[in-house]
């Protein structure tokens, strides 16, 4: 049974396993320190379109080694200098190879690739032209900047945002579903930061879009930001905007409402789970203080929101929950276990995410961070958190070739059949044509090719080119 359009889309934040951390310092030493090293620094180049992506990112990884405003500022502030001489695809090839260079700039490559698309963002006029040349790499996070920068631009202005405006954004792109999906999500981050990462706000600003799929993706970028402006506000717009020395600054229209400023400490002073009273149980207000994320409710916001939001918050939820607990992998799956029935296998979904990133994007160690949801939901917890990681491995390279090579490795054929399943919806979803899609599908286990096939809206029962 094939996924409806907007469930196909449905993919998560990458949070970084901030909380790991500590696991990879180094062991103490009675040994006098070595002396600090100077720092280094960018030396000035002309880079054009052609200039090679690998000579670009040594430059880069040499020049940001020891920067004296820290390498993750450096690898931005250059890749971002890269746009007025090569153009975004190029420095988005860059960050691509940064990405495989180096597991530092791995791990913040999506974020960085909003930073980018943020600064990309020139006007109105060309718009349309700047989204369609971001590339699908890094979670397609220079599609999402580029709607950022757009919409702070707007509010700049002091022009409202309402259904003319998002339903016009994403228009040139309606023939793509892939990408018009990446608009739709796009949004969510961008309302997110003109309304100061009023969540209740955003969300309403989302309803106001006509076309029913792109509000649900709207939904989903707004709750991913909600809780990057929690876990790393210098991810946010905002703090892009100061990495970058200016630019598109959010409007700051919410700022008694605590924001990323607020510590997961100060969140006490809000009464904890006993505050959610005053949200209505299920029907949040537009206006008045909202607090992202609560310590002692791992379920929250979800369990706050309108229930037509409940299937985006699950989405995002485990990066909240894994933010808390440390990336216990086996206590979030009884979290997501005592979600709603109705939400439970996104909740393991995004599960499924989270432990790419806590993995390092290593398919074996996920997988068995994926074991350890075993006695969860009835053993199904396993299923949903391999789908969740194939959906994500699917995401990141938009190459359902990533799924295939995936699906090999899981154990179970419950598991690999939903898996060949999900690579074959993959396909559709990117619109590829039948034969594509069957080309793809032939590169399966022999024993699951139906699932792929029937996944990719082909005849089951056919083995050859469409």
């Amino acid at each position: 049974m094939m996924l409806s359009p907007h469930r196909r889309f449905l993919r998560g934040i990458v949070v970084c396993a901030m909380a790991l951390a500590g696991a990879c310092a180094p062991a103490a030493s009675s040994a006098r320190p070595a002396p600090a090293e100077a720092a280094t620094r960018l030396e000035p180049r002309e880079w054009t379109p052609q200039s090679p992506a690998a000579e670009i990112a040594a430059w880069a990884s040499q020049g940001c080694r020891r920067a004296a405003e820290g390498k993750a500022v450096c690898i931005e502030r250059a890749l971002v200098s890269l746009l007025g001489q090569a153009g975004v695809s190029k420095s988005m090839e860059v960050l691509d190879t940064l990405a495989v260079m180096d597991d530092e700039v791995r791990g913040d490559a999506h974020p960085l690739a909003h930073g980018l698309g943020i600064s990309a963002y020139r006007g109105p006029a060309t718009l349309a032209a700047t989204f369609a040349s971001c590339p699908v790499s890094q979670m397609s996070g220079c599609y999402h900047g580029v709607v950022q920068g757009y919409f702070l631009d707007l509010s700049g202005q002091g022009r409202s945002i309402g259904t003319a405006e998002l339903d016009g954004l994403c228009e040139p792109h309606r023939g793509q579903q892939f990408i018009f999906f990446q608009c739709g999500h796009g949004m969510g981050h961008g309302l997110m930061a003109v309304h100061g990462n009023h969540l209740p706000s955003a969300l309403q600003a989302c309803d106001l879009a006509s076309n029913q799929f792109i509000r649900e993706s709207c939904y989903g970028g707004a709750f991913m930001e909600n809780v990057v402006n929690f876990t790393h506000p210098h991810h946010t717009a905002g703090g892009h905007a100061q990495t970058q020395g200016g630019g598109h600054a959010p409007a700051d229209v919410h700022a008694a409402h605590g924001g990323a400023d607020a510590s997961a400490d100060a969140h006490a002073a809000h009464g904890g789970a006993d505050a959610h009273a005053g949200h209505g149980g299920g029907q949040v207000m537009a206006h008045g203080e909202w607090k992202p994320l609560d310590r002692d409710d791992p379920l929250y916001p979800c369990n706050v929101v309108d229930a037509k939001y409940g299937d985006s918050c699950y989405a995002m939820q485990t990066s909240a929950v894994m933010f808390f607990n440390g990336g216990d992998v086996a206590a979030t799956a009884r979290t997501c276990d005592g979600a709603p029935e109705a939400f439970r296998t996104r909740c393991f979904m995004s599960l499924g995410r989270d432990v790419n990133s806590y993995s390092g994007q290593d398919h074996a160690r996920s997988i068995e961070m994926c074991g350890r949801a075993s006695a969860a939901a009835e053993a199904q917890g396993v299923l949903w958190c391999m789908r969740g990681l194939v959906e994500t491995f699917l995401n990141q390279s938009a190459d359902p070739r990533d799924g295939i090579r995936f699906c090999g490795a899981v154990p179970g054929d419950d598991v690999k059949q939903d898996c060949y399943r999900v690579v074959g919806d993959f396909t559709h979803s990117l619109g590829q044509g039948p034969e594509e899609r069957a080309r793809h599908c032939a590169a399966a286990d022999p024993r699951f090719l139906a699932a792929c096939r029937r996944g990719a809206g082909l005849d089951p029962q056919a083995s050859g080119s469409e």
